[in-house]
């Protein structure tokens, strides 16, 4: 995993378009952001071993399956949601708040699991949900906006052939 990150790091496109406004930038520091906890994730894997329980294993987790998984996740909804769904989902800079909330409240829980601080790990743990709703809120919200902003839908009736 380690090893992957490094190469994703060095290699992905990421590293010129997080130079790039809005949108471009997002998605560049949501997978930046992901392959630092893939690389994280790898670490604690090489460094604690085969764990298969506690709390290293629940920081080995966290890192890459809140860490990785879900900043991609948040990376690619804005593209991969209004190609599934055909709603468009206008990026907006709210977008960041979910992301920085994500982000912040893993360090916590991975920082609180390698100490074993029970509380902090609690306190991230559930920050870690509430990045989640707030991301899904902010991408309801756009779409809102977006719909808001097209107008009234208009329906075109089909003619029979």
């Amino acid at each position: 995993m380690a090893a992957l990150a490094l190469w994703l790091l060095r290699y992905d496109v990421a590293r010129r378009t997080v130079r790039k406004p809005g949108l471009t930038r997002f998605i560049a520091i949501c997978l930046l952001a992901g392959y630092g906890w893939l690389a994280v994730g790898g670490i604690l894997v090489g460094y604690f071993g085969g764990v298969t329980a506690g709390f290293h294993y629940d920081a080995i987790l966290h890192a890459v399956f809140v860490g990785f998984v879900m900043s991609m996740i948040f990376g690619h909804a804005p593209i991969i949601f209004p190609a599934i769904t055909g709603k468009a989902i206008p990026f907006r800079s709210a977008f960041y708040l979910h992301l920085a909330l994500l982000h912040l409240s893993l360090l916590l829980r991975v920082a609180a699991d390698l100490a074993v601080w029970l509380p902090a790990r609690q306190w991230g743990g559930l920050l870690n949900v509430v990045a989640v709703l707030l991301f899904l809120l902010n991408t309801v919200l756009a779409i809102r906006q977006a719909m808001a902003a097209s107008g009234p839908s208009k329906i075109v009736p089909q003619r029979a052939a």
